[in-house]
C-alpha cells in the first residue's frame, strides 16, 4: 500500500487571529475551548489581554477605503 504525500492544510486556522482590543496579529491560542464548546480562547502578547472568538471563523478582512 502507497500514501499518497501530504498536501498543505488549507484551514483558516493558518492565518493569524487579530485581537480585537488593539488588532495586533500577536496572539496565540489560550485555551481550546471557551464559556461555549463553539468558543476558543486566544490570548494577545500585544496588549496581554485574553479573548474568545468562534470556532472555524476566519479573521476579520481589512477593510480598504476607496
Amino acid at each position: 500500500m502507497t500514501e499518497s504525500p501530504r498536501s498543505a492544510p488549507d484551514e483558516p486556522d493558518d492565518q493569524p487571529v487579530l485581537c480585537p482590543f488593539c488588532g495586533s496579529d500577536q496572539t496565540e491560542p489560550h485555551a481550546l475551548f471557551g464559556s461555549l464548546m463553539l468558543m476558543e480562547q486566544h490570548y494577545c502578547r500585544a496588549c496581554r489581554t485574553v479573548f474568545e472568538r468562534v470556532r472555524g471563523n476566519e479573521p476579520p478582512k481589512s477593510t480598504e477605503s476607496k
